[in-house]
């Protein structure tokens, strides 16, 4: 007898097989989409920290009442930058996803937060740019 192409039950075994792996693999999918996102989060306080920077370097070491200065006055070209992927708003210069501490300057201790996730951007914590520029995890 000259066979041609699969049986049934071998292509049921096949697609069983590959629903189960895909089963097994949710956890570390959802694992890694989430520590993307937190990294990229990270990567937009940083390169506002930048644009913070150089504002107050040009307005005698202080930072601007708000962000959409920053914006108004092209220290931040891309508004983008306010938006944490991890959240489903998008956010923009008039509604950050991040929480902005106005009056401080670069002369502040540097453990104050400059900018900061929304409570809500992350599970179990949240990124924050310190006045020293460094931006870090902090657990919640």
């Amino acid at each position: 007898m000259n066979r041609k192409g699969f049986t049934i039950s071998e292509l049921l075994l096949v697609f069983l097989t590959v629903i189960i792996l895909g089963i097994l693999m949710m956890p570390f999918i959802r694992y890694s989409r989430a520590k993307m996102e937190k990294t990229l989060c990270a990567d937009n306080l940083r390169q506002a920290g930048v644009s913070l920077y150089m504002y107050a370097r040009e307005h005698g070491g202080n930072f601007p009442e708000n962000l959409r200065t920053l914006y108004e006055e092209q220290y931040l070209s891309n508004a983008q930058l306010m938006d944490c992927p991890a959240t489903k708003e998008i956010g923009t210069i008039d509604c950050p996803d991040y929480v902005y501490t106005s009056g401080l300057s670069v002369r502040d201790a540097s453990s104050k937060h400059l900018l900061a996730d929304k409570s809500a951007n992350h599970a179990g914590g949240g990124n924050v740019l310190y006045v020293n520029a460094d931006v870090e995890w902090e657990k919640s």
